[in-house]
């Protein structure tokens, strides 16, 4: 079953699965027209894979509550010692940065949250990733972890905000209740393809996500900011959105060209109705109407 199936499977057993990811949703902006709750499911999915592509790219891992953690885990070769690699005080830092990337090497990876893994008999283990010692909660399955935020897939889908966690919250039991059943699943995001054959989990990046991970060094990967603590805080969030890979998924239509287009189909509403197709009716047998008389 890939996620057009699963998406099918959730709609058909409403009893199971209930919330507002079962009826028709309206939108945010009145430009755009409400969507079948099967299209809805494919645009808020759409919109998380991107927005979980888009936080790796950034150097940061997001976890997906009950489902699991999309992170990375860093492979770190040997550096040459100091008096060998003929290190130069006044050499500028990003020479330095560009010298030793070969050091660092990236690869990502996918952690099954223990909910799933319940119902799993094979998945990648626990050594995966080597947690850092510093990092103390349960949550954190990697390096710079996020939660999945539904706020920002909402902006970028139009929907509202409860509407998107009832959809990763229906799809994610959804799994689990299949996984336990027993069936094949192909869970396809477009940059990572999660199978789940025989209660087996296997996972693969595609190869051109890797590469785009390992095109910038880890150092400035990893680094929290480029800008100043000064500059940092008066960068609004109008400004960080408009960068945003999601701001862009969704073309907003003109308003003005939608409210004519929607006059225009009111107007040929109005000209289909005839006589033809009205209701009809005996009124005029069964009553008698006087006439007014006309006077000669």
């Amino acid at each position: 079953m890939n996620l057009d199936d699963i998406y099918n499977w959730i709609l058909n057993h409403q009893n199971n699965y209930p919330g507002k990811h079962q009826e028709s949703q309206p939108r945010t902006i009145s430009s755009y027209k409400p969507l079948e709750p099967k299209a809805q499911f494919h645009i808020v999915i759409k919109a998380t894979a991107e927005y979980i592509k888009e936080k790796m790219l950034n150097g940061n891992g997001v976890n997906l509550k009950e489902f699991g953690a999309f992170t990375m885990e860093v492979i770190s070769d040997y550096v040459k010692p100091l008096q060998h690699s003929g290190f130069k005080m006044t050499e500028d830092l990003d020479i330095q940065r560009a010298d030793r990337k070969h050091v660092h090497t990236i690869r990502p990876c996918f952690i099954p949250d223990n909910q799933l893994k319940y119902f799993l008999q094979r998945y990648p283990g626990k050594e995966e990733v080597t947690k850092p010692l510093s990092q103390h909660s349960i949550y954190q399955k990697g390096f710079g972890m996020n939660f999945c935020n539904a706020g920002p897939i909402a902006a970028s889908c139009y929907l509202g905000k409860d509407v998107v966690q009832s959809i990763h919250y229906s799809l994610i039991k959804a799994i689990q209740d299949l996984t336990r059943l027993g069936h094949d699943l192909h869970i396809d995001f477009g940059f990572i393809k999660i199978c789940i054959l025989n209660k087996d989990l296997k996972y693969k990046y595609e190869q051109s996500f890797i590469n785009r991970l390992n095109q910038t060094d880890y150092e400035q990967k990893m680094r929290k900011s480029d800008v100043a603590t000064s500059q940092h805080w008066k960068t609004t969030q109008e400004e960080k959105w408009s960068k945003s890979t999601l701001n862009h998924l969704l073309t907003r239509p003109n308003p003005n060209q939608v409210q004519e287009n929607y006059e225009k189909s009111m107007a040929l509403k109005i000209m289909s109705l005839d006589l033809n197709t009205a209701e009809q009716t005996h009124y005029s047998k069964n009553q008698k109407i006087k006439l007014p008389t006309l006077n000669k």
